[in-house]
């Protein structure tokens, strides 16, 4: 059971009685010390009386409990902002994240307590639609892997009459769509680890990245006789969060090996000027029509590539960009339209 001297509006309600009730007691006070003495002159030997009047009593004793009623009416007029904020943080919890105190009137320090609450709430929303989001997102991407697992299973378990041949061709089925799997299973971690970290600025030889970068994807592009080549200067320090900057170099590099033409080239540029670096990953492939150079960077769009990559590696990309102050363009340098520029752009 809650004591009632615990509470803010019992406290301070007493305090403002006390600030109305105690001059008038004070007034009373003086009254008694500076009352008059009397002399009735008569024919009998004089007398001295001393008389006080009953009207200040009579008030001091009328004024308690408007006083007391007064101090509770302040009182709860000076906590009802803070009722207000419990109102609401109770209605959220019974219901959803979209109510707002919306506090504009009132003391400073209460306002400024409801608007760092609305601001919470802000986050705290924010935070739940992007795990709705990524949880309806994988959801949907997993969806399509495991049904081929599980069908391409169910038709070797079914067949006749199995052989060598038959089991190959299944478990390589089952290869590439574990391999799907995998990539969807890593691009969404990679998005969620980067929705939710924090950039952390630190002095990064971007140069000496996109090289190791390359030498580790020019294993990838071996296998289909695609080679890349790397221009730029030899150093290219700048302050940047090189785990999420490391991966949207990846997928750009990752984007244009699975475009490039077999027996071509895809050449990465470095450039570094004195408020910006860039990287420009060019490949040779069909390129994109001006049409989809926006909607490339949709989340799990495919355009007519719908059985390549996860739909994520791009959207990636452009998110690390903005988050460094930058952004990811695509442009199609090729005489016809074809083959496709990414360029990604920092500010350190």
């Amino acid at each position: 059971m809650t004591r009632p001297w615990r509470s803010l509006r019992v406290r301070l309600a007493t305090l403002g009685l006390l600030a109305i009730y105690l001059p008038a007691l004070l007034l009373f006070g003086v009254i008694l010390a500076t009352d008059t003495e009397v002399v009735v002159e008569t024919g009998a030997p004089a007398a001295s009386t001393r008389h006080l009047s009953g009207w200040p009593l009579a008030t001091l004793i009328a004024l308690g409990p408007v006083a007391a009623a007064l101090a509770w009416w302040w009182a709860g007029r000076a906590v009802r902002p803070l009722h207000r904020v419990r109102a609401v943080a109770e209605d959220i919890e019974a219901t959803d994240l979209s109510r707002r105190i919306g506090l504009d009137r009132g003391p400073v320090e209460v306002t400024a307590l409801a608007a760092s609450f609305d601001a919470m709430l802000d986050r705290l929303e924010a935070a739940a639609v992007t795990q709705r989001q990524l949880v309806e997102e994988t959801s949907h991407e997993l969806r399509l892997p495991l049904s081929v697992l599980m069908t391409n299973a169910e038709v070797l378990l079914a067949h006749p009459a199995p052989t060598v041949e038959v089991y190959r061709h299944g478990l390589e089925r089952s290869r590439a769509a574990a391999d799907r799997l995998q990539r969807t299973l890593d691009e969404l971690l990679a998005d969620a680890r980067g929705r939710a970290r924090t950039i952390n600025r630190q002095p990064v030889e971007l140069a000496a990245v996109v090289r190791a970068l390359v030498a580790d994807a020019a294993v990838l592009a071996a296998a289909r006789d695609v080679t890349i080549a790397v221009a730029g200067p030899p150093t290219a320090e700048c302050r940047v969060d090189e785990p999420t900057v490391r991966r949207a170099v990846s997928n750009l590099l990752d984007n244009a090996i699975r475009h490039a033409p077999d027996r071509s080239t895809v050449d990465v540029h470095i450039e570094r000027s004195g408020g910006w670096v860039a990287v420009t990953v060019t490949d040779h492939g069909p390129g994109v029509p001006p049409d989809q150079r926006e909607r490339i960077f949709e989340r799990f769009w495919r355009g007519g590539h719908s059985g390549a990559g996860s739909g994520l590696g791009l959207p990636i990309a452009r998110q690390v960009a903005q988050a460094h102050g930058g952004d990811v363009s695509v442009t199609s340098p090729g005489p016809d339209g074809d083959g496709a520029a990414f360029r990604l752009t920092l500010r350190p």
